[in-house]
């Protein structure tokens, strides 16, 4: 008579190597994840900085009428306030797809809040040492002391589009990406509520509450990608580690069967 086989009988040997070899690629991508977290959106050097982003942004008037255009069944009346073009790091945006995000969802017809920097910010180092961060409608800076830092070189632009597939590559801003906008500082309101517009700044020296720029995007360059590798690494590594755990469970379960089966 054969004795009986324990519940947790070690597996045939030929399934301890995958085993082990699951093991170690969850361990390296677990490492290289959580590398990933604190060097993706690191700010490019200065002798990084595309020679653009020294420029101030171009306002210019406009002749441009009013016009409407519709997202997800809503109509949107748009009044053009000026010609707009600016080309800036992009320090800071919000997260549309974050519960902390109360304002912007799928739905939204903002996109992208973006908290770009340009100018005199970038001639030194110095905007590295600052800390940026976006809430909904909101651009913050902090710099400790000795840094110096010029609030009228910096934008947060809330960004709107009738164009999807602009809508599509404003999604793929990313913190450190070297970007230039095209189109319009607008004011604009949803039809289903003709007295609430949201207006546009048309000056860089205003701060806080309806100090941000509205811009109704037409065109999107980018002119170099931060840190791509990193935000891949960052990207594959939440695929792959739940992918490997699954791997290791379905090949556990394959293992204790053929043990119990011996």
């Amino acid at each position: 008579m054969s004795a009986p086989v324990p519940f947790l009988a070690p597996p045939p040997p030929r399934f301890r190597l995958p085993q082990v070899a699951l093991t170690v690629a969850l361990a390296a991508v677990v490492i290289l994840g959580v590398i990933a977290v604190f060097r993706k959106g690191t700010l490019p050097a200065v002798d990084e900085i595309d020679p653009g982003l020294l420029a101030e942004p171009v306002q210019r008037p406009t002749t441009r009428e009013t016009f409407s255009f519709e997202y997800r069944g809503v109509t949107y009346d748009v009044e053009p306030v000026a010609e707009y073009e600016i080309q800036g790091l992009v320090v800071a945006h919000n997260d549309t797809s974050s519960i902390g995000d109360v304002y912007h969802d799928s739905s939204s017809v903002d996109t992208k809040d973006v908290g770009m920097i340009w100018g005199d910010n970038l001639r030194t180092d110095d905007f590295r040492k600052c800390e940026y961060r976006s809430g909904s409608w909101t651009c913050y800076v902090e710099w400790p002391a000795g840094v110096k830092f010029h609030l009228d070189s910096m934008s947060n632009t809330h960004i709107v589009t009738g164009d999807d597939e602009v809508r599509g590559e404003v999604g793929r801003i990313r913190v450190g990406d070297q970007v230039r906008l095209t189109g319009l500082l607008v004011n604009y309101r949803d039809g289903r509520r003709p007295d609430s517009w949201r207006r546009s700044s048309t000056v860089r020296q205003d701060t806080g509450n309806g100090a941000c720029e509205v811009m109704f995007l037409e065109e999107i360059e980018f002119l170099d990608r931060g840190t791509p590798v990193w935000y891949l690494v960052y990207e594959l590594a939440w695929w792959l580690a739940p992918a490997i755990l699954v791997a290791k469970g379905v090949l556990w379960m394959i293992g204790f069967r053929a043990s119990r089966a011996r």
